[in-house]
């Protein structure tokens, strides 16, 4: 098989330490009806099997290309990815997620229909029990050049109630780099890349906020393309020491980007609503983690401190509370009061809602 010199398509793939997945990964996208693609997959030091799985897939398709380098963390990874691609669109995949056979077909299709810059699709979350749960990003199908219709969907990738067409349950995936379809021309032409300094926490956020600033026209069809895998050691979910100073980082620079663009007062509200919803979800996932080995006090004031310091001071001083999910506004009550008992039980409940999923 000959190599695509000028593919349509872009699919980036990074991959580290996902041996138990990688084969249903890339076979999902190798068995697809459409076939203008390069694959690219960025092997980001991965210290299994992966290597040698991808170099292998290499050999039996020419439209693969597999990039080794030294950890560097996923968004240095999807960074060498955008380098090396060639298409009129790139589209991410991560290593332990994989496609419905139509996948590719149908956000192409829209692409070649609509020539949106960026295109939106659905996805499922797959859980580790086996259940899964459907998510619709957006009430209603759409292809918009609405500058303000635009500007809205910004705002809901940092608060879903913002959503133009609002749905409930999809926070999650608008700021996924999986969630969408993105002319490569957009991201080339204005230097968008990934930011390793927020150590892979947010991102795809700073970089759907990025893309989404220069971008004139969005499609969105509500079809189900993604499979993601919702696995508890996932940088999002598993507990490290370092969770709430990395999100910091993250608030820091998307303070820069409000700042550059200049955004406005609506848009610093919205983003002070995903800092509760975060700081939210801290609680479970650092504070009160079973592997947290502070003791009771020590959390208690580690919990205070991060409360009245920035960039969680001037979130809980002044996000509209109309703007937070039922859950979080009761946290935004505990977090003002310094309730911390019900900090912890909010925590115990997450926990346990988890467990049963």
């Amino acid at each position: 098989m000959n190599r695509v010199e000028t593919p349509f398509l872009s699919i980036i793939v990074p991959v580290y330490n996902v041996e138990k997945y990688i084969h249903q990964c890339i076979d999902s996208i190798l068995k697809q009806d459409f076939k203008d693609y390069e694959l690219i997959i960025v092997d980001d030091g991965s210290p299994d099997n992966c290597p040698q799985i991808c170099d292998e897939y290499s050999r039996k398709d020419a439209r693969i290309t597999v990039i080794h380098k030294e950890n560097g963390g996923v968004s240095n990874a999807r960074n060498t990815g955008i380098e090396h691609s060639n298409g009129k669109y790139i589209y991410f995949v991560d290593s332990d997620d994989w496609l419905e056979p139509y996948s590719l077909k149908k956000l192409c299709d829209i692409a070649l229909v609509t020539n949106a810059d960026v295109v939106f699709t659905d996805c499922i979350e797959r859980f580790e029990s086996g259940k899964e749960n459907r998510v619709f990003l957006f009430s209603k199908s759409f292809t918009t050049s609405d500058k303000n219709l635009i500007s809205q969907i910004q705002k809901a990738v940092l608060c879903h109630k913002k959503n133009p067409f609002f749905v409930q349950g999809a926070d999650s995936a608008y700021p996924a780099p999986w969630s969408k379809l993105i002319k490569r021309e957009i991201v080339i032409s204005n230097s968008i890349r990934f930011d390793p300094y927020v150590k892979g926490v947010y991102d795809d956020g700073l970089f759907t906020e990025e893309v989404l600033e220069h971008t004139n026209s969005v499609s969105y069809s509500k079809v189900c393309t993604y499979n993601y895998r919702i696995l508890t050691s996932s940088i999002v979910h598993a507990f490290r020491d370092d969770m709430v100073e990395k999100f910091e980082k993250n608030c820091e620079k998307m303070d820069d980007f409000i700042s550059k663009y200049n955004k406005g007062q609506d848009f610093i509200l919205s983003e002070y609503a995903r800092r509760i919803a975060y700081l939210s979800s801290f609680m479970s996932a650092y504070f009160f983690s079973e592997d947290n080995s502070k003791s009771k006090k020590e959390v208690y004031v580690d919990l205070k401190n991060t409360l009245i310091r920035s960039p969680w001071k001037e979130a809980i001083t002044n996000v509209k509370i109309g703007d937070l999910e039922n859950k979080h506004k009761y946290m935004l009550m505990c977090m003002k009061l310094h309730l911390f008992a019900g900090c912890k039980l909010y925590s115990k409940a997450k926990k346990i809602k988890q467990n049963s999923i």
